[in-house]
């Protein structure tokens, strides 16, 4: 590895713009009880808040304002919405592309609001989704594991958690019960709505059903690679390889299981870019934090220390562009392709 400053990494760093793929905080606090929300000021308790989002240039953030029988869904995107409208030197709502570029520009914190494990707040109607959207949601994550054969899941059997071997994600493939009806009906909707398809948490029928069903570019918004880490939330290289033919990108999380039980550090993390990179390309890859999220201390512990990811990506040969593009870059351009169209 070469050497790298942290001036150098801040030099580069201050001209990204930062798009975390996936942000637990505003529903974490929500269902600890805060109303209004405290994200306003530094809070140990918590991986995450706006000054310490803002000092790491955190431009936007994928947060989640659903998950599964957590906090209810309108209770925390009126306590989301409510924030934004009351700090707007600090916050941005994200609708599109060109919002994010704001955010960056104006140094707010931009909040593009997802649903994690959708079937627990879309009750099997589609017109949940055309309500949220209509309320700023602009991503939608199919599960959280959850799956079943009733009309409200949107794939047919439960995902799997823990380790695994080659041979489980294979048979899995062929076992699993995939997209559900319903769940073909909500890939519809966000297609024609505008909204990013997530497919975190997936099992591995269902992934492949969706890049068959979505007529636009999905993400898996935070997960890491199986074959350097052997886990059912990682991604197989050939889950990889399909996700990067539709043109859709990976965010690597900061879970320290997912990215090696044994040593959970930055190289490592950075090793599982550049896997994703050798493999498909940079233009697939982007980062998906999961703060507040984690239930353990994520790899970077909180967005302060972004800065020293950057310097490790640099150390690792990545160019100043693959770092731009790795940070948010092509986020921004699955957002054009997604969020700013409408069908």
């Amino acid at each position: 590895m070469k050497k790298v400053s942290l001036e150098e990494a801040q030099e580069v760093h201050r001209r990204a713009i930062i798009i975390d793929g996936h942000n637990d905080t505003v529903v974490e606090r929500v269902t600890r009880g805060e109303s209004p929300l405290n994200w306003m000021r530094r809070d140990p308790a918590y991986n995450s808040d706006v000054p310490r989002m803002k000092e790491g240039g955190v431009d936007t953030a994928f947060f989640v304002v659903g998950d599964g029988p957590k906090a209810d869904i309108l209770v925390t995107m009126e306590r989301t919405l409510a924030q934004i409208e009351e700090n707007p030197d600090h916050l941005a709502l994200i609708l599109q592309s060109g919002h994010v570029e704001e955010a960056h520009a104006t140094g707010t914190v931009g909040v593009l609001m997802t649903i994690e494990g959708a079937a627990y707040w879309l009750h099997g109607a589609v017109e949940s989704i055309r309500l949220y959207y209509r309320l700023g949601l602009r991503a939608l994550g199919i599960t959280h594991g959850e799956g079943g054969a009733e009309r409200h899941f949107l794939q047919g059997s439960e995902s799997p958690k823990g380790p695994c071997s080659a041979a489980e994600r294979r048979e899995a493939r062929k076992t699993a019960q995939g997209l559900t009806a319903f769940g073909r009906e909500a890939v519809k909707a966000c297609n024609e709505l505008g909204l990013v398809v997530d497919l975190a948490h997936i099992n591995d029928r269902a992934f492949y059903d969706i890049l068959e069903a979505s007529s636009k570019p999905v993400a898996m918004t935070h997960t890491a690679v199986c074959s350097l880490c052997p886990q059912w939330r990682c991604m197989t290289d050939d889950q990889i390889r399909a996700l990067a033919a539709a043109g859709g990108v990976m965010g690597i999380t900061f879970v320290p299981k997912f990215i090696d039980p044994a040593d959970p550090s930055i190289d490592r993390l950075v090793e599982h870019i550049c896997t994703v990179a050798d493999m498909v390309g940079i233009e697939h890859v982007g980062i998906g934090t999961d703060f507040d999220g984690i239930g353990d201390t994520p790899v970077v512990p909180d967005p302060t220390q972004l800065v020293v990811l950057t310097q490790v990506m640099l150390a690792h040969g990545l160019s100043e562009e693959d770092v731009l593009r790795v940070w948010g870059g092509n986020f921004l351009e699955l957002f054009r392709k997604t969020i700013d169209h409408r069908s």
